[in-house]
């Protein structure tokens, strides 16, 4: 089969690999269709999680099952799913107290096990949801990024009376902000660089701030209130917004670090101190997975509409440098597999 490949860092390549086994309890899926995600932008630039290469790389995938192993059950051959791509071992203590989502002896698409941008793939069947068919492909592909942006919300302990700040408006600080109107909160900001992905957040209110003297100012008035926001959620890997979310929440407000940052970053712990504030982290998701499908069949969401651009997987150069560079232009960036395969 056909697999883009992670050969080292800055070098991908379209290569012929054998069509994956499976072991009893792991389905065989033919790949609908797979989206980029920043983070596979960050594998190929500079590898933060020091992946062992080369890697069949992608983790946001969804397909129709082509095979399953001799202990499944509920899924049959021909089924469209959704699928996750954290594995957790299910055997160790952090799986034990229930936070199986950051278990240290995770799988995981694209990192320790084969991912989606390949015709096929392998899922552990509690990690497989099936879809109903008149959700499109590319919208069950977001499964796993509904399912952290849900978790980034459960973190942030938003309700509908609570004024949500949201800071970044990549394509999951849109999702972040979609969700949250959809749950009810009504007082929703998303903070952003770039027009045209703004446009794509919904009934929310947005805040442009590249070229603003005063971001804080702007994001402040956008508030409503003088004390600003009960929660924060950083939809941006940058240590400006940290400091931005910190000063802009209300006293026991909440900040949650939802994109990566690497490096040390300089946090005001005496603001943290005298506010008591709250600094949280949101990585991956606690059992997400059924919310998530249910939300991608939900038309009102149209979360379909957040694929702009679709791409053979023979195109994978033009398609990671859209969803790398088309800020003005793209919002999350497809590879599409098409035909029925034995």
């Amino acid at each position: 089969m056909k697999a883009l490949r992670l050969e080292e860092i800055g070098r991908l390549a379209l290569v012929d690999v054998e069509r994956p086994g499976i072991d009893e309890d792991e389905l065989l899926i033919y790949t609908g269709a797979a989206v980029i995600c920043t983070s596979d932008i960050n594998d190929l630039r500079e590898n933060p999680f020091g992946i062992e290469l080369p890697v069949v790389m992608g983790h946001e995938g969804a397909g129709t099952v082509a095979a399953t192993g001799a202990a499944v059950e509920g899924f049959r051959v021909g089924d469209r799913v959704a699928t996750h791509p954290v594995h957790p071992c299910l055997h160790c203590g952090t799986c034990r107290r229930g936070m199986a989502h950051l278990c240290p002896n995770m799988a995981h698409f694209g990192i320790n096990m084969p991912g989606t941008f390949a015709e096929y793939y392998v899922v552990r069947q509690d990690r497989a949801r099936k879809m109903p068919d008149d959700v499109p492909m590319e919208a069950a592909a977001l499964a796993e990024p509904v399912c952290v942006c849900l978790e980034a919300l459960e973190r942030a302990q938003v309700t509908a009376g609570s004024r949500l700040l949201i800071l970044g408006d990549g394509p999951f600080g849109v999702l972040i902000a979609r969700l949250a109107r959809a749950a009810g909160v009504a007082h929703v900001v998303l903070a952003g660089r770039h027009a045209f992905r703004l446009g794509f957040a919904g009934d929310v209110q947005k805040v442009h701030v590249k070229g603003v003297a005063d971001p804080v100012a702007a994001l402040r008035k956008a508030a409503g209130s003088a004390d600003g926001y009960d929660a924060a959620i950083l939809a941006a890997g940058s240590a400006e917004a940290v400091t931005q979310g910190i000063e802009l929440l209300v006293p026991r407000g909440r900040l949650v670090v939802f994109s990566a940052l690497t490096g040390k970053t300089p946090v005001d712990l005496f603001r943290v101190h005298v506010k008591e504030l709250q600094v949280v982290g949101a990585c991956n998701d606690r059992d997400m997975l059924d919310r998530a499908v249910g939300l991608l069949a939900d038309a009102r969401l149209d979360l379909a509409g957040m694929v702009t651009h679709r791409f053979d997987i023979s195109q994978y150069e033009q398609a990671f440098e859209l969803a790398s560079r088309g800020r003005e232009e793209a919002m999350k960036v497809a590879f599409t597999f098409e035909g029925d395969r034995a």
